[in-house]
């Protein structure tokens, strides 16, 4: 093997992304309060194995719950424990850099120069980046595009059906990782119909016979029975449902509202739906194959629910590499002499597994510094640090002093965006409410906003059901809460405040 070898573009394009992800995430990772629990429903896992009833909350706590993404949740335990924050951003570098040099592979082998399958990557890649949190959801990210690479091959003819059954290992792993392994199997069911239909009216179509349809729908049909494959079984499905059928998570929770245009994340993504269906209509005449669709019907979902905005990204990114060269763009360049594209890669010149080699290299260096706690600027240890924006770290010191002071499981009142922050940072103390919707159903939500937005006064009726005399209230600044808390200055005194929350004590 020669340096040639292993200096390939798509090293390269690793690398690039890599870099630029542990520098510009290095605090948005971790501002979603997901980012906290999600590690410590792993810490609970490995200690006391799989929990059933809520572990971290007073007024629910004798609540069915279950750890719906536990294998994600084991992970980003295991990177915390080996090296904190740093190693857990590693992770996630690691994996959308991955994915973002496979992709660009598919655009390199398609005939673009690697600078311009770079800027695609990261036009596709920046449009979803309002959604990258340190989250069990980024492997429903990565899989989907995955996946959507499975379904572009086949309809190419580059596999047969075959590859699909390595379909159905990975749907066990899906399904134990993030819900989001639904979308995954819709996906393949949303191909296999168009190309059956397509198939039923004489067109072209990877289906050429009852047999295929019949394959190609047994391996769906065992892909969904793999979500049954879970340490819960039907219960994960069930969790599953309650949050996909809620009909109060989009009134309150930002990433299942709409698409709205006014917002950052809303232009961001109808921006790169405009380029995408811009360079689609370049395939005209040509009939748009059926993966070529699949990104729009994630849109369409995208319109009802931000949260979907990365999947139609990456499925987008995919078909994107594949289409590219059949448009008039592409024509328009190769005949005015642009060197930025050429004639697509014949398969033996294409690169293989040793351009995987720096990369593997690179990350695994960077892990021996976290490891050894050496403090490197991007790669060390000690890079990460949460922002003041994100989170009340400004909090962080008194509350552990006063958490230190009570016995484990003491009860505390809080707003339950805060609820991840205190779990992860005062894990001996038992919160009132975090983001796990699923915990408290339609009905809690609809109670808590009551009292969040309406009647703040209700505190008092939830002070007298905790388990323990309630000490210490943290709330958001500028809140219902806030203001009503200061009205009664005789009962409730200011402790301490930062910019994302306030530290009341209850006075006796």
């Amino acid at each position: 093997m020669n340096l040639r070898a292993l200096l390939q573009p798509a090293a390269g394009l690793f690398l690039l992304f890599w870099l630029l992800i542990l520098l510009i995430l290095r605090t948005q990772a971790f501002d979603d309060p997901g980012a906290l629990w999600h590690v410590r429903v792993g810490d609970q896992i490995f200690e006391h194995g799989f929990p059933h009833t809520d572990p971290f909350t007073w007024a629910y706590a004798d609540h069915p719950w279950i750890p719906q993404q536990w294998g994600a949740e084991c992970m980003l335990s295991l990177a915390h424990r080996v090296g904190g924050f740093d190693t857990m951003l590693l992770l996630m570098a690691t994996l959308l850099a991955a994915f973002a040099a496979w992709v660009g592979k598919r655009f390199i082998e398609s005939g673009l120069h690697w600078s311009m399958a770079a800027a695609l990557v990261a036009i596709g890649m920046a449009a979803a980046a309002f959604h990258f949190y340190l989250r069990p959801h980024l492997a429903t990210i990565v899989l989907m595009g995955v996946v959507m690479g499975l379904l572009v091959d086949f309809e190419r003819r580059k596999v047969g059906i075959g590859r699909w059954l390595w379909l159905v290992p990975l749907c066990v792993v899906w399904t134990n990782l993030h819900g989001g392994v639904l979308g995954g199997v819709v996906t393949l069911g949303m191909a296999v119909a168009g190309w059956a239909l397509l198939w039923v009216l004489g067109k072209e179509s990877p289906i050429r016979s009852v047999r295929n349809v019949l394959a190609l729908g047994a391996i769906i049909v065992a892909c969904a029975l793999t979500t049954l494959v879970n340490p819960f079984g039907l219960e994960m499905l069930r969790t599953w449902w309650s949050i996909i059928g809620s009909t109060e998570l989009p009134k309150y929770i930002s990433e299942h509202q709409p698409l709205n245009p006014s917002a950052t994340d809303g232009q961001a993504i109808v921006g790169f739906a405009v380029f995408y269906i811009l360079m689609l209509a370049g395939t005209f005449p040509q009939r748009p194959r059926v993966t070529w669709l699949l990104p729009l019907v994630w849109f369409a979902l995208t319109c009802k629910s931000i949260r979907h905005g990365p999947l139609f990204c990456t499925t987008a990114l995919v078909a994107l590499a594949d289409f590219f060269p059949h448009t008039a763009w592409f024509r328009l360049l190769k005949k005015h002499g642009d060197t930025l594209v050429r004639d697509p890669l014949p398969e033996l010149e294409r690169s293989g597994w040793s351009s995987w080699v720096v990369p593997t290299l690179a990350v695994f260096g960077a892990l021996a510094l976290q490891v050894g706690r050496v403090p490197v600027p991007v790669v060390g240890y000690g890079w990460v640090v949460l922002s003041p924006k994100g989170h009340p770290v400004g909090l962080i010191e008194p509350l552990r002093e006063y958490a230190s002071s009570k016995s484990t499981g003491y009860p505390i009142f809080n707003d339950p965006n805060l609820g991840g922050f205190l779990i992860y940072f005062t894990p001996e103390l038992r919160v009132f409410m975090d983001d796990r919707c699923e915990l408290y159903g339609d009905a809690g939500i609809r109670d808590y906003v009551d009292l969040a937005q309406d009647h703040p006064e209700r505190i008092d009726e939830w002070l007298k059901r905790a388990p323990a005399p309630i000490e210490r209230l943290l709330v958001a600044p500028d809140s219902p809460m806030e203001r009503w808390l200061k009205q009664e200055a005789s009962r409730f005194h200011e402790v301490a405040r930062c910019r994302q929350a306030v530290l009341f004590e209850v006075v006796r």
